[in-house]
């Protein structure tokens, strides 16, 4: 795809915006994403009996709206948002009810005066550690499908990015410097982001590097860009 026939976005991120505003929007969405919320609650909460598998559900619903309420399409992706305000619900949900009903794992702190057992204990932070860790590897997985979709818009895959990305420590370290330098021009950011061009001139211009040498490397510069800019927590660790 040629730098001028790049063209904006929109879908999803564009409809939480609206639905900000109209009851009905927001209301589609949570329609829409209903499979999506009874599938965190199935998966966090299936210790829980139905009815109270329901009142979580409930919370959800209510959290996702919250998440259409404060999305701001500046700060990132709808979606990666609005998963994490869902998932923190439920959490939060499934530890009052383990203190309340003895149905999930125990996440209290102890402070509730009843006794815990050291073998208890430990099992209980095991636990904590492994539902940790799995939500940290199902954040990875919305960020990777979020930024294979962003960079569908300017036509790269990741299998290219994959083979265009530098092997040597010295040329990723130039290329990081270049994407620090763009991130912080408002100029040419605000050509990426509105325009979806990516200005090979000014950055040469700017960075002092030959134009020739940005071209080369621009699927590279421009993903990294859009990590670093976007929605990105845990991939950012990796760039």
């Amino acid at each position: 795809m040629s730098e001028e026939t790049i063209v904006q976005p929109t879908g999803l991120d564009e409809r939480a915006v609206k639905a900000k505003h109209s009851d009905d929007e927001a209301e589609a969405l949570i329609a829409e994403f209903m499979p999506f919320l009874k599938g965190r609650v199935a998966k966090y909460a299936a210790r829980l009996d139905a009815h109270l598998r329901e009142d979580v559900l409930s919370s959800a619903m209510s959290a996702f709206f919250e998440a259409v309420q404060g999305y701001d399409n500046e700060k990132g992706h709808f979606f990666p948002f609005a998963n994490r305000v869902v998932c923190a619900r439920i959490i939060d949900n499934i530890r009052k009810l383990s203190r309340t009903e003895g149905k999930a794992v125990s996440l209290s702190d102890g402070d509730d005066g009843e006794y815990q057992s050291p073998a208890s204990a430990m099992i209980d932070l095991a636990s904590v550690q492994n539902f940790q860790e799995e939500r940290r590897r199902e954040s990875l997985a919305d960020e990777i499908e979020q930024f294979k979709a962003e960079l569908g818009v300017w036509g790269i895959t990741l299998d290219a990015l994959v083979r265009c990305s530098p092997k040597h420590k010295e040329l990723r370290k130039t290329y990081k410097e270049i994407v620090s330098t763009v991130a912080k021009h408002p100029g040419i950011m605000q050509t990426i982001s509105l325009k979806h061009y990516f200005p090979v001139s000014a950055v040469s211009k700017t960075t002092g590097m030959p134009a020739k040498k940005i071209e080369r490397a621009r699927e590279y510069i421009l993903a990294s860009i859009i990590i670093k800019t976007g929605d990105y927590e845990l991939m950012s660790e990796y760039i």
